[in-house]
């Protein structure tokens, strides 16, 4: 079996955040069995046995009581291998000692946990309800039951920020004994309460001033970037997003989950009335050797690695090189791209206009 990872999807929040569009529900305790019931169904159906990796993602995986928490791990148990990854998002404020015993006994061993600030007004403005104390506790309970390998998002370009609060994040970020740091740029998207709310995103101007200093500080605390917003210490990139980006197969159940198997993509449906009647695939597609080129190359160069030369050839029997001539050409005579030890590769300084470089190659 080539790498194949599971990502879980947990719709269920204990509140809504301002800024988060994907598949989600207020928690009602009267939904939580249904919807286990028919994740493990789901599971079955699939016919697929193998994982090298399980993602338990949201929604809020850590609003689940410890009974339902149980349960769901209960459901996984027999996908997990020894030494796999095996991640499990959570808030802080509802990841209790108690919990993170239960996530131990099961076998996760990777926590990524929503820190987006430090600033009070801010996690105000995003509906959040931690503090530092609580960060910094719920961090060593983690290590102190014995998941070290830890991730904190951090959002930038928020409503009210400014350079000054932005430093004292990365500040304080950097300062704790986590593994891992994902940043993303603040985006409004429709039906978030800060659409409703009108908030504007900041100019690009000052994102790519942001990106440049989190990318500078974060190298100097030992963070590594290797994809465009993830930065780990040596050896603790995320496995489970790293198939994602190189192309690899992985199947998604829940609500709103994506799948990738075979030359199938699809994801499921986001009502919870469907799903619950098993109802589950609502878009389907499959795809051409041209959308698995372009989706190989696409997600690939999201990485600092890039994409090899060879692999692309073994999987569509082609020459990268001969295919993309002029473009790969025009791009490298810009310093926007480079060939190197057999790998195309976005020039680092450039990855922040990846969006850009990736219209000009592959459009």
């Amino acid at each position: 079996m080539s790498n194949r990872g599971l990502y879980v999807h947990i719709p269920f929040c204990s509140h809504i955040c301002s800024y988060c569009d994907f598949a989600k529900y207020i928690y009602d305790e009267k939904f939580i069995s249904s919807y286990l019931d028919n994740l493990e169904k789901e599971i079955l159906d699939s016919n697929l046995d193998s994982f090298s990796s399980i993602y338990v993602g949201g929604g809020t995986p850590s609003s689940l009581s410890e009974k339902e928490l149980e349960r769901l791990l209960t459901i996984l148990k027999p996908y997990h291998k020894e030494n796999n990854s095996f991640a499990f998002e959570a808030n802080f404020e509802n990841l209790t000692l108690e919990k993170i015993k239960i996530l131990k006994q099961y076998g996760v061993n990777r926590v990524s946990l929503g820190l987006q600030t430090f600033n009070q007004d801010l996690l105000k403005k995003l509906n959040r309800y931690h503090d530092e104390e609580k960060i910094h506790e719920v961090i060593n309970n983690l290590i102190n039951e014995g998941i070290t390998d830890i991730n904190c998002d951090l959002i930038y370009g928020l409503p009210g920020q400014d350079f000054k609060i932005l430093e004292e994040d990365v500040k304080k970020i950097t300062s704790l004994p986590i593994t891992h740091i994902s940043t993303y740029a603040l985006s409004v998207v429709p039906h978030t309460m800060f659409y409703i709310k009108k908030v504007e995103e900041v100019d690009q101007e000052v994102y790519r001033e942001y990106y440049d200093y989190i990318v500078k500080t974060l190298k100097e605390k030992g963070f590594n970037r290797y994809e465009v917003s993830n930065f780990s210490k040596p050896g603790y990139e995320s496995k489970h997003n790293l198939l994602y980006w190189r192309n690899e197969e992985y199947l998604g159940v829940g609500l709103g989950a994506a799948s990738y198997i075979g030359n199938k993509r699809y994801s499921n449906t986001k009502s919870l009335t469907q799903y619950l009647k098993g109802e589950r695939v609502k878009d389907e597609e499959t795809l051409t050797k041209e959308d698995q080129e372009f989706y190989f190359l696409m997600l690939g160069l999201r990485l600092e690695e890039g994409v090899s030369i060879d692999r692309f050839k073994k999987l569509y029997n082609e020459d990268l090189l001969v295919k993309y001539q002029d473009k790969i050409k025009e791009l490298e005579e810009r310093r926007l791209v480079q060939l190197k030890d057999g790998r195309l590769i976005v020039t680092k300084e450039n990855l922040f206009i990846l969006d850009y470089i990736l219209q000009k190659l592959l459009f």
